[in-house]
C-alpha cells in the first residue's frame, strides 16, 4: 500500500519549448551561451521564496537554496533541487541540462520516469519541438504539511476525467500561465 502524504502546497512551472531545447541539447554550443536551467521569472519569485520558506529574502542577494526532494510515486528515490538567483530579480533551477557533466537534474525529471527527451544531437528549438509534448510540460514540487518536498511533472493536456476540485487541476492551466503555487487545502 502506498504511503499517503499530506500535501500542503504545490509549486509549479510551465516549461517552455525553448527551455526544453536548452535542457536537452548538448551543453556546449557554437558561439556559447544558452540557458542550461529552468528560469523562474520575476513574477514568480515572491511565491517561490515563500514556498521555500525564504519570505522577505532579497532575491538579488539570495544565497543558493538547495532542497532535497523525493520522487512522486517512487519511494526511496530522491535528489537535490538547487535554486539560484539571476539578474533582473529572477531565479532559476540550476544545472538542468541533461548532457552537462555536472548536471543535477532531479530524478523525477528524467527519461526513466517518462520525462520527454530530445535526441542528443538536437541543434535548435525547431528540431526539439517534435519531442515536446502537445498540451505542454510542467515541472512541480509538492511540499507536505511536515515540510518534506516531492518532485514530479505533468505533460500533455488535462485528463478528461479529472475533477475541478483535484489539486492537480491547476497544473493544466488555460492560456499562457507561467506557473505558480497551488494551496492544496
Amino acid at each position: 500500500m502506498a504511503q499517503k502524504i499530506n500535501i500542503d502546497r504545490i509549486w509549479w512551472r510551465n516549461v517552455q519549448p525553448g527551455e526544453f531545447y536548452n535542457i536537452e541539447r548538448h551543453h556546449q554550443i557554437q558561439g556559447g551561451g544558452g540557458s542550461l536551467y529552468i528560469e523562474i521569472p520575476s513574477s514568480m519569485v515572491p511565491a517561490t521564496l515563500d514556498f521555500l520558506d525564504a519570505t522577505g529574502a532579497n532575491v538579488d542577494a539570495l544565497p543558493v537554496i538547495t532542497i532535497h526532494a523525493g520522487v512522486v510515486g517512487q519511494p526511496g528515490l530522491a535528489g537535490p533541487i538547487e535554486f539560484q538567483r539571476k539578474q533582473g530579480s529572477r531565479m532559476r533551477i540550476a544545472r538542468q541540462n541533461r548532457q552537462q557533466p555536472n548536471s543535477q537534474r532531479h530524478p523525477a525529471w528524467t527519461a526513466a520516469r517518462g520525462f520527454p527527451t530530445a535526441p542528443d544531437d538536437v541543434r535548435n528549438k525547431q528540431e526539439a519541438l517534435p519531442y515536446f509534448p502537445e498540451g505542454g510540460l510542467r515541472v512541480y514540487i509538492a511540499k507536505t504539511a511536515e515540510g518534506d518536498y516531492y518532485a514530479g511533472f505533468t505533460k500533455g493536456s488535462r485528463p478528461a476525467d479529472m475533477k475541478p476540485n483535484d489539486p492537480m487541476w491547476d497544473l493544466y492551466p488555460e492560456g499562457r500561465v507561467v506557473g505558480g503555487v497551488i494551496d492544496a487545502d
